[in-house]
């Protein structure tokens, strides 16, 4: 796999962070490194659900910009942008994120979609893949952030909002087809799922998985045998995002 760009979305509180999580944990473990990991929810979850904590977010430098081109140094923004985005990048061994953040600045410059999108362009090409935890909407896809995604997946859990929200998704045009991940042991077996769509599978509840959140622990400390860790695992393998004889 080669900057394979992977979007996982769905409405809010359906637990398509921690299958976020799960998923590049997995991918890590196979080797499929380095990898991008994109918090895109404003609300930053993943940040906290793989073990980071006080990062700097895209929108500080959408604030610095707008902070920048008031003071009247617009000459100096575009050749801010790459060396700032760089000093936002959250850089592990084997990973790094980049948080999208909540701006407290109401200005027009470089909206936050766009300078997302922006991003990614620039960083893509220095990793093996990346991996984005959308915002819960429909905003980032509207705005094509994610017009390069392969696959797309959105979460449901089994209730009647998140089930319309992947109507809505179904509506849109993707260049490739939308895959669907039940959560919380609902839809075991997709039959219930509008149809069109690629089922890829069921994670179970998780007792241990409510007690790390709760906990505001790392999702990555969960054990590997972990049912909704084993549970994803399969789902990547089932994606042929890496070979089926990886661990």
């Amino acid at each position: 796999m080669h900057r394979q760009i992977i979007a996982v979305c769905g409405k809010g509180g359906v637990g398509k962070t921690a299958f976020s999580a799960f998923l590049s944990r997995v991918l890590i473990d196979a080797g499929i490194t380095p990898l991008l990991l994109i918090d895109a929810d404003p609300v930053g979850g993943m940040t906290l659900a793989v073990g980071e904590r006080s990062v700097s977010t895209l929108a500080d430098v959408r604030d610095g910009l707008i902070a920048s081109a008031r003071r009247g140094e617009t000459a100096q923004v575009a050749s801010q942008l790459d060396y700032l985005l760089l000093q936002t990048l959250v850089e592990r061994e084997r990973y790094s994120l980049l948080a999208m953040g909540h701006s407290s600045e109401q200005g027009c410059f470089c909206p936050a979609n766009d300078l997302l999108r922006s991003s990614i362009d620039v960083l893509v090409s220095a990793f093996a893949a990346v991996l984005i935890d959308a915002e819960a909407g429909i905003e980032q896809i509207n705005r094509a952030v994610t017009r390069r995604v392969a696959p797309l997946i959105t979460v449901v859990d089994g209730s009647q909002k998140s089930v319309e929200t992947l109507r809505l998704f179904m509506k849109m045009a993707f260049p490739t087809p939308l895959s669907v991940v039940t959560n919380r042991g609902a839809m075991k077996d997709g039959g219930q799922l509008p149809g069109g769509e690629a089922f890829l599978g069921s994670v179970p509840e998780s007792r241990t998985l409510r007690q790390f959140d709760c906990e505001g622990r790392s999702l990555w400390e969960l054990p590997p045998q972990n049912s909704a860790v084993v549970a994803v695992r399969h789902i990547a393998k089932r994606l042929g995002l890496f070979a089926d004889n990886l661990r």
